[in-house]
């Protein structure tokens, strides 16, 4: 897709405009959230990404950082999706800053690698990620539709999510894995089975869910 310079398909259903997508946090950031204490331990880069794949899974989208996006999609895969003569899209995303390109009844030029036909200028656009297209009764069910926006936020204002990640990290690099029972002196430990998998950098338990809920997409139309 020339749509894009380094188009690159993401899990969630669209296109970022990036080779890769960074971590959530860097490795760097990680020891200034532990002073340290984990420095060179070579499961730490791993956790990241892991906890960072858990994060960004559940909330459906990248969530940063800022990227522009390509989504394709036919009109007759949008639930409940004409509101009179518009047509509401609910993009993947909770953070959307802009939108750059709608075609509706939309072909790809195979020579351009572009997406061409009806373009669109009259909508509008809610950051929660809602978009309503004006009059666009003209657009064939069976047709498709292109959406270029910008989504995301800012890799420096998302302290919280950063803070979750570190957490989970921290938790599953100060756990020893594998190990279900340990014993000093005449002491003994036995480890249940959810507590041990709770350790995992990329579970997710009940507290962190409620703080991801505001970054998380409620669905696609």
């Amino acid at each position: 897709m020339s749509e894009f310079t380094n188009p690159n398909p993401t899990p969630w259903g669209y296109i970022v405009d990036a080779e890769t997508i960074p971590d959530l946090l860097t490795v760097d950031e990680f020891n200034s959230f532990t002073a340290s204490k984990y420095a060179g331990d070579s499961r730490v880069s791993a956790n990241i990404q892991s906890a960072t794949a858990a994060i960004r899974n559940f909330c459906g989208w990248h969530i940063a950082p800022s990227l522009t996006c390509g989504m394709i999609c036919r009109v007759a895969d949008l639930r409940d999706a004409f509101v009179g003569p518009d047509l509401l899209v609910q993009l993947p995303a909770t953070f959307v800053t802009g939108v750059s390109k709608i075609v509706l009844n939309a072909v790809l030029n195979e020579l351009s690698g572009e997406y061409e036909g009806d373009v669109v200028d009259e909508y509008d656009l809610d950051q929660s990620g809602i978009l309503r297209i004006y009059d666009a009764n003209v657009c064939s069910r069976k047709s498709k539709i292109f959406i270029k926006y910008q989504a995301g936020l800012p890799l420096n204002n998302i302290a919280a999510i950063k803070e979750l990640v570190a957490n989970r990290v921290t938790h599953a690099v100060a756990s020893s894995y594998g190990v279900m029972s340990e014993a000093a002196g005449g002491v003994s430990v036995t480890y249940s089975a959810s507590w041990a998998g709770n350790t995992r950098s990329g579970s997710l338990p009940d507290d962190t869910r409620e703080v991801l809920e505001p970054y998380r997409c409620k669905g696609v139309f």
